[in-house]
């Protein structure tokens, strides 16, 4: 836990705005624990830019928010074959 608290501290110093957005799709009920442990070390504005999100029913409507529906894959509910 400490080792973690050091490497999320040091990234998050260094490298405040590298990420923009993460979606996590697909999350088993463990991930979700997992991350129930390991979110409170990670400064809030970093915890705000990060969503778990479950089955298509869930993360459809939420990636269509970010991604627009013709350059979304068609495996996630989008347009694009490519």
């Amino acid at each position: 836990r400490e080792f973690l608290k050091a490497i999320s501290k040091l990234s998050q110093d260094n490298y405040p705005e590298l990420l923009g957005k993460m979606v996590i799709i697909n999350t088993p009920w463990v991930f979700k624990t997992v991350w129930n442990f390991v979110s409170p070390m990670l400064d809030k504005r970093t915890r705000d830019k990060i969503s778990m999100l479950g089955g298509q029913k869930e993360y459809a409507p939420k990636l269509l928010e970010l991604v627009d529906k013709a350059d979304l894959p068609d495996f996630l509910g989008g347009e694009d074959s490519t």
